[in-house]
């Protein structure tokens, strides 16, 4: 009974608990609930530093800083980097979370001397929630700016689009915009490919890149001109070797290119290529039967027709054979030629040779020719000597490759030829007109009286053809302004490549006794290129004497009154 009112008494009076034994208790329930809140506000913590970082990723993304898949690389043919990605810092702000814009602007200014505190101030002040700063922070500054401690302000890593080479190959690498999105050349044409994350390899070689786009640039300063190009061709291919155009721009920097720099000489820029035509217009001849190599014209006093009168530079008071005409370059041999010719059928041969129509190259910046609609007598007259027709640097280049070389016209191309692969191509001329014209285009460059004699490259075996031409204007010609051009081929004996070298407006120097022509302008270069490439191509000098040149370049005919093959230099 006593144990059962004890137990009865501890229900309704609970016993007083031992207040030591209690405070421990609490003591343990509290440190343990703050390990469980520690725990529980972490993982909420990181959870929201992981929203917030996704969010930014987000937002980059959509700004273009952090692209979803690395771009591809651009490569020359031997697999050079022309093009890559570089790991970059890429600091933003969220402009509603700056307390104090003007502080901001300043300590920042500090950091980032190429911003100005009005230009970073005014970045800041936008009614948006981000704000790109910079794009490649250096560590110190990275430093330097965690340091400020600015609230707003953050970092995050990013890719930026890096050519290695600055300048060189500019106009046909292009540039990408913030959103890693061509803009321009291949970065433009190939941008899904790239996009994916493919390479692309170029038909360009980053040597002799370097090398045209060097020579081109010392005569442009040598003749105080605007401009120039120039342009390597592979004639069994189409392959482009190298194709520069200056002024040039630096791709890392391209916002900062005036519109100048950014237009491409070689595969846009339209312009009449003077005597170089003339090639072409043999050619023709040849393979219709138009005219015969030692067929006589009247080239002893100017051709009027209709309202022009067609003159030469230098006058030759007697008839010139078909290799004279393009030796001298005479203008009114040449339009005698093409009278025989015919209109109809000196279109149709521009056309097969690609001079009519924009050619299919991998960039977009190229240009459909400027060609009369209609082919008058005077229009085929003055296309003979190259005027009344205006093509790119690229369209010459594939069609002399036809005329004197494998007399296919194959399609340029700017990617590199994947083994086995067979080019497109069109029989514009047979084997015997392509030999007649090389050996007078070799002519042209090792006769004392060629206009192109300084061209010559000491046992390279050069041929070519000089070109000048008056730059239109409204209403006519600018007879102050020309374009200078020489078109080459080279070994001549073994045709395997064409250079062309134009420089624009040129004017003439000293040095040059105040001529400003092809012959003294766009020739030389062709010279030290061709000495500077030949190496890299794997292509010796030889004996131009040898009895096995001497035949395949052999063609009688007369130069005046004296006895001459085109191998008797």
């Amino acid at each position: 009974m006593h144990q059962l009112l004890t137990k009865l008494r501890s229900l309704i009076w609970p016993a007083r608990p031992d207040p030591a034994k209690s405070r421990r208790i609490a003591e343990v329930r509290l440190v343990f609930s703050g390990f469980i809140a520690v725990v529980i506000i972490g993982t909420i913590g990181t959870r929201i530093v992981g929203l917030a970082e996704a969010h930014t990723n987000l937002r980059l993304a959509v700004h273009g800083q952090a692209p979803a898949a690395m771009r591809g690389r651009i490569l020359d043919r031997e697999g050079r980097l022309l093009a890559g990605n570089l790991p970059i810092t890429v600091l933003h702000a969220n402009p509603s979370e700056i307390m104090n814009v003007d502080d901001a602007a300043s300590s920042l200014a500090t950091i980032l001397p190429h911003h100005t505190s009005a230009y970073l101030r005014a970045l800041l002040s936008k009614k948006t929630k981000y704000v790109e700063l910079d794009r490649q922070l250096s560590p110190k500054q990275h430093a330097a700016i965690l340091q400020l401690g600015i609230p707003g302000v953050y970092f995050a890593k990013g890719m930026t689009r890096i050519y290695p080479r600055s300048q060189t190959a500019a106009h046909i690498l292009g540039a990408v915009d913030t959103d890693h999105i061509g803009i321009a050349g291949i970065e433009k044409s190939f941008n899904a490919v790239l996009s994916a994350g493919d390479d692309v390899m170029l038909s360009l070689d980053i040597g002799l890149q370097t090398i045209i786009g060097h020579e081109i640039q010392k005569q442009i300063d040598r003749f105080e001109a605007i401009g120039g190009a120039g342009v390597i061709l592979d004639m069994h291919s189409g392959e482009i070797l190298a194709a520069a155009s200056l002024p040039d721009f630096n791709p890392n920097q391209f916002g900062r290119a005036s519109a100048d720099a950014r237009f491409n000489r070689a595969t846009k820029g339209l312009y009449e290529m003077g005597s170089t035509f003339k090639v072409l217009n043999t050619a023709i001849a040849l393979e219709t039967g138009a005219a015969e190599i030692n067929q006589r014209f009247d080239v002893g006093k100017p051709m009027r027709i209709s309202r022009f009168t067609i003159t030469d530079y230098k006058p030759r008071n007697r008839p010139l054979n078909v290799p004279e005409i393009l030796v001298y370059s005479s203008n009114i041999g040449s339009a005698r030629i093409a009278e025989e010719i015919g209109a109809k059928t000196q279109r149709a041969y521009m056309d097969k040779l690609g001079l009519l129509d924009r050619l299919p190259l991998e960039v977009p910046e190229t240009s459909k020719p400027l060609s009369p609609t209609k082919w008058r007598r005077s229009t085929t007259a003055t296309v003979s000597y190259g005027h009344g027709i205006s093509i790119s640097m690229a369209h010459l280049a594939s069609a002399i490759a036809a005329a004197s070389g494998t007399g296919y016209w194959i399609p340029p191309t700017l990617i590199k030829s994947k083994t086995g692969d067979t080019p497109l191509k069109l029989r514009v001329f047979s084997d015997s007109t392509t030999r007649a014209v090389r050996s007078m285009m070799r002519l042209v460059v090792s006769h004392k009286d060629g206009s192109g004699k300084f061209a010559e490259a000491p046992g390279y075996v050069v041929g070519g053809k000089t070109g000048t031409s008056e730059k239109i204007k409204i209403g006519g010609y600018n007879k102050k302004a020309n374009v200078t051009t020489f078109a080459a081929v080279f070994p001549v004996h073994e045709p395997h490549y064409v250079i062309i070298t134009m420089i624009d407006e040129p004017k003439g120097q000293k040095h040059s006794y105040g001529y400003a022509t092809a012959g003294w302008v766009a020739a030389p270069p062709i010279r030290r290129i061709v000495e500077q490439i030949a190496p890299l191509l794997g292509i010796l000098p030889v004996d131009e004497n040898s009895p096995s040149i001497r035949q395949k370049l052999m063609l009688d005919f007369k130069i005046g009154n004296e006895e001459a093959t085109l191998a008797s230099y």
